[in-house]
C-alpha cells in the first residue's frame, strides 16, 4: 500500500517555527487524506520510468564498453602474431595515441543528467519529513486506538482482518527510531523486533535495501541500545552478541558493545514487571481515544429497545417520499437518517473538493495564524448552501428530515480522512452556557453526512452513551448539541475514529439556535415534544 511506502520519507524534529507553521497551514500534507494518493502513485510510476530510463542508458554504455574491450581483445591476438607487420605496427600507434584518449573522453561523460534534473524538478510534490511524521503517528494511533500488536501490522492483520500487505524491515526500522526520538522505548522495541521478524519474510524487502540497509545486524545492534536504555540488561546483551553474529568484523557494532559491556555485566537486571511498560508503552495512552472504537463494546441497556421508522411528519414532502430514520439516542436525541445522499451527488461534491482541500486547521492566538494541529488528522474545505446543485439538495433535504430551519446554518465542511485519520473527543458547540443567552449563535445541532463507506474503523463514538456509528454511504448521523432549556448536553461528546483501511468521506453542517425559535422552542420539559416542528416529534 501506497501508505506504508509514506514511512520511508524521513525523521523530523517536532519543533516549529512561526514561518513553519505559517506554511504548513496552505501545504499539502499527504498522509492527513487519501485525496491526493493517486496524484503521489502517478509522481511514483513517473519516477520509475525516470530511473529506467536512466538504467537504459547505463545499459547502453556497459554494451558499449563491453564490445569494446571484445574488439580490443580480437585485436591484441592479431597484433600479437603480426607485429613486424607496418599496417599492425601503424593501426597499434594510432590506436593508443588517439582511441584511449576517446575512451577517456567517453568515460567521462556523464550518465543520467537529464533523469536527475527530473527527479530534482519532482521535489516540490514529494512528500515531506511532517509527511512521514504524519504516516508514523496515524499508525501509532491505529494501533493504540484498537490495541495491534506491532507485529501483527507488520504483517498485515489489522484488526482481526488479515491483508493482502506488510511492512519492510526497514519500515518498521523507522517506526521504531521514531518511537526512540519520542523516548516510547518500550514500544520502539517492539517495532524494531518486528523488522527483525520481516527481514526474512519473502517478498518484504524493498528496492532501498539495496541501497542503505538494513543489514539484520543493524536491526539487533539498535535492539540493544534501547534494551540498555530499559535496564533490561540481558536483553541488551544477547541483541548486541546476534548483532556481532551477523556482523563480526563491524567495527561500529563491536564498539558499541564494547562501550556497554561492562554496564550489561555489573549492572543489576531489573526485573520485567518494573520496566516503564505498562502506563507507557505502545501509544495505548498517549492516544487519549476511547477503547470502544472498533463497535465490540456492551451497548447500554436503556439503547437496546429503540426503533426504526420512516418520518413523514417533519415536512408535507415527506408524505409522498419518508425518510428512513433510526432513533439510536431519546436523551440526548441522536438519529441516523437513511438515504440522505445519492451516488451522483457524492461524486460531485467530493470531485469538486478535491481541487481545495486542506489540511484541516484551527487559529491559534499564541501566533495568530491558522495552524494545523494534532487533535484532528484530516483535510477539509467549507463550501456555501448555494456553492452547487448537490449542496442545495442535501440543504433542503436536511430540512425536510429535521424540520429545522435551514437558512440559520454554517456552511457546509467537506472532509477526508487518511491513513489513521481522526478527530479527538470534543463537543461541537462554540460558547459555554453562561454567554449562549447573550444573543450569540451556537450550534444546537449536528449533522454528518457520510459519502463513502469504510473498509475498516473510522467509526464517530459517544464515549458518554457508549454509542459507535459506524460510516455508512449515503446515510446522515444527526444529533442535538443543546437540551430543551439550551444548555449543552456533555453526552453528545464524541470521537471521531482512526480510520485503518479506506477512505473517510463526510460532510459536516452545523445548524444555529438562533433562528430555530419556533421550530424547536426552549420548554421545562420534554413531555411535549409531540408539539414540535423538529424531528424530535417522532420519539414516542
Amino acid at each position: 500500500m501506497l501508505i506504508y511506502r509514506l514511512l520511508l520519507v524521513g525523521i523530523l524534529s517536532r519543533g516549529l517555527s512561526l514561518s513553519q507553521v505559517l506554511e504548513e497551514s496552505t501545504e499539502q500534507r499527504h498522509s492527513r487524506s487519501v485525496v491526493n494518493m493517486d496524484e503521489l502513485l502517478k509522481v511514483e510510476d513517473d519516477l520509475a520510468g525516470n530511473l529506467e530510463k536512466y538504467k537504459d542508458q547505463l545499459s547502453h554504455r556497459a554494451e558499449t564498453i563491453r564490445w569494446g574491450i571484445h574488439q580490443m581483445k580480437e585485436m591484441l591476438l592479431k597484433r600479437k602474431s603480426f607485429w613486424k607487420n607496418p599496417f599492425i605496427t601503424y593501426s597499434l600507434i594510432r590506436h593508443m595515441q588517439a582511441d584511449w584518449l576517446m575512451w577517456q573522453e567517453y568515460l567521462k561523460k556523464p550518465v543520467g543528467l537529464e533523469q536527475l534534473a527530473y527527479m530534482q524538478s519532482q521535489n516540490l510534490t514529494m512528500p515531506r519529513e511532517h509527511d512521514f511524521m504524519d504516516a508514523a503517528d496515524g499508525v501509532t494511533r491505529m494501533q493504540g486506538t484498537y490495541q495491534l500488536l506491532a507485529s501483527d501490522i507488520a504483517n498485515g492483520l489489522l484488526d482481526r482482518v488479515q491483508y493482502n500487505s506488510s511492512l519492510a524491515a526497514i519500515d518498521c526500522l523507522e517506526l521504531g527510531r521514531d518511537m526512540i526520538q519520542q523516548n516510547y522505548l518500550p514500544s520502539a522495541e517492539h517495532w524494531i523486533l518486528a523488522g527483525i521478524e520481516a527481514y526474512d519474510r519473502p517478498g518484504s524487502q524493498m528496492e532501498m535495501q539495496l541501497l542503505r540497509g538494513p543489514k539484520r545486524a543493524d536491526l539487533y545492534n539498535i535492539l540493544g541500545q534501547v534494551r540498555a536504555e530499559l535496564e533490561n540488561h540481558d536483553g541488551a546483551f544477547e541483541a548486541y552478541q546476534m548483532a556481532l553474529k551477523e556482523s563480526p568484523h563491524d567495527l561500529e557494532i563491536y564498539q558499541e558493545y564494547h562501550a556497554n559491556e561492562k554496564g550489561l555485566l555489573t549492572s543489576p537486571e531489573k526485573r520485567p514487571d518494573t520496566f516503564k511498560q505498562d502506563e507507557e508503552d505502545e501509544a495505548y495512552v498517549r492516544e487519549q481515544l476511547p477503547n470502544c472504537c472498533s463497535g465490540r463494546c456492551e451497548v447500554p441497556a436503556k439503547l437496546r429497545k429503540l426503533y426504526c421508522l420512516y418520518n413523514r411528519v417533519t415536512s408535507p414532502f415527506l408524505r409522498l417520499a419518508p425518510i428512513k430514520t433510526e432513533i439510536l439516542s431519546i436523551d440526548p436525541f441522536i438519529s441516523l437518517l437513511h438515504d440522505m445522499i445519492s451516488p451522483k451527488e457524492s461524486d460531485l461534491i467530493r470531485s469538486s473538493s478535491k481541487e481545495h482541500i486542506l489540511p484541516s486547521n484551527y487559529y491559534d492566538g499564541e501566533v495568530q495564524a491558522l495552524v494545523v494541529g494534532s487533535s484532528r488528522f484530516s483535510k477539509s474545505v467549507w463550501y456555501k448552501n448555494s456553492y452547487s446543485k448537490a449542496t442545495l439538495k442535501i440543504t433542503e433535504r436536511l430540512g425536510d428530515a429535521t424540520g429545522l430551519d435551514m437558512n440559520h446554518t454554517e456552511f457546509f465542511q467537506v472532509i477526508n480522512y487518511g491513513l489513521g485519520g481522526f478527530f479527538e473527543t470534543h463537543m461541537d458547540l462554540k460558547l459555554s452556557d453562561k454567554v449562549r443567552f447573550q444573543g450569540n449563535a451556537d450550534r444546537i445541532a449536528t449533522a454528518i453526512f457520510y459519502l463513502s463507506n469504510v473498509t475498516q474503523g473510522g467509526a464517530t463514538y459517544f464515549p458518554n452513551l457508549n454509542i459507535t456509528v459506524f460510516p455508512k454511504f449515503g446515510s446522515a448521523l444527526f444529533w442535538f448539541n443543546l437540551d430543551h432549556k439550551g444548555n449543552h448536553q456533555i453526552e453528545t461528546m464524541h470521537t471521531g475514529c482512526p480510520v485503518i483501511v479506506g477512505s473517510k468521506w463526510v460532510v459536516s453542517k452545523f445548524i444555529k439556535d438562533n433562528g430555530q425559535e419556533f421550530r424547536r422552542p426552549c420548554m421545562d420539559s420534554k413531555s411535549n415534544t409531540e408539539e414540535f416542528l423538529s424531528i424530535e416529534k417522532l420519539i414516542f
